[in-house]
């Protein structure tokens, strides 16, 4: 294989495991190292550039999928990237990923979707406090989860991620509305989070954060002179049910109310380590 790497399995803890459950993220040091790394990230940069003129979906722009103005200020976002991009499938079909998310989760994972999150220099601004759950079309939401890699260094400076420990146990809140000009605070919403102390983790490049789909978590604006380089691949439960609300990731794929998100657009991409089944492991 081309980058073996991606076939190798992580050297996770009990005690991580047992951190991102109680936590509800957790920062993983060299999850891509090396040629890896320096391979995918120009895959990834590749894909970005190629569609710059497009929306989210790497369709020609003057559609309605996605919306401008402010959220488009908050950073360059294309998804789906795998579908389009045979380079970029290859990384994130690697079991190192998913197995990671399976151990994290203690539920085998199908990709949800991926995507690439470029925040533009000096003129990307924040992404306010959010969950990422409830945008998303499922019946249950408690165990999505998504890693979040840094292709080049993540900082304080250029809007690396900051989480609200814990709060992915308060459940599904109302989704903040990330294009508005004054989106409501996240204090407003989950004001049992008023004493908690946001932890904030910058990344080297290869290096990543899990974190689950209810767990609040913020992105700096970019004051750097530079590009934020992300990519991001949101994994899901294998027995994840359409609750039938639209999303641009199942528009048109034909699931229907109550079905379980499956198949060529939903890969089951976790594989038992060691004879084991991820959710044996805890």
């Amino acid at each position: 294989m081309k980058y073996p790497e991606l076939q190798q399995e992580y050297p996770l803890t009990d005690e991580q495991i047992a951190e991102y459950q109680r936590d509800g993220f957790i920062k993983l040091e060299n999850v891509l190292t090396d040629k890896t790394l320096q391979a995918f990230r120009d895959a990834v940069a590749t894909t970005v550039e190629a569609e710059k003129n497009t929306d989210a979906l790497g369709i020609k722009k003057g559609t309605d999928v996605v919306p401008n103005g402010v959220y488009g200020q908050i950073f360059i976002q294309r998804v789906n990237v795998w579908q389009r991009h045979p380079k970029v499938k290859e990384f994130i079909f690697g079991s190192r990923l998913a197995n990671l998310a399976a151990r994290l989760s203690g539920e085998p994972v199908r990709i949800w979707h991926d995507q690439a999150l470029f925040k533009e220099p000096l003129t990307g601004s924040k992404t306010p406090w959010h969950q990422d759950a409830p945008y998303w079309p499922h019946m249950d939401r408690t165990k999505q989860l998504s890693i979040w890699i840094a292709l080049k260094d993540a900082t304080k400076e250029n809007g690396c991620m900051s989480f609200l420990p814990g709060t992915h146990k308060f459940g599904a809140k109302e989704p903040i509305e990330l294009g508005d000009e004054n989106p409501k605070g996240v204090f407003d919403i989950v004001p049992e989070a008023k004493n908690i102390k946001p932890v904030t983790h910058e990344l080297k490049a290869g290096s990543a954060t899990f974190h689950n789909g209810l767990c609040f978590h913020y992105a700096g604006p970019n004051r750097s002179k530079e590009m934020r380089e992300a990519f991001v691949v949101i994994y899901m439960p294998t027995s994840t049910r359409y609750d039938g609300k639209f999303h641009i990731v199942t528009k048109d794929s034909g699931f229907a109310e109550g079905e379980v998100l499956n198949g060529d657009l939903f890969p089951e991409l976790s594989t038992p380590p060691l004879g084991k089944s991820p959710a044996s492991i805890l």
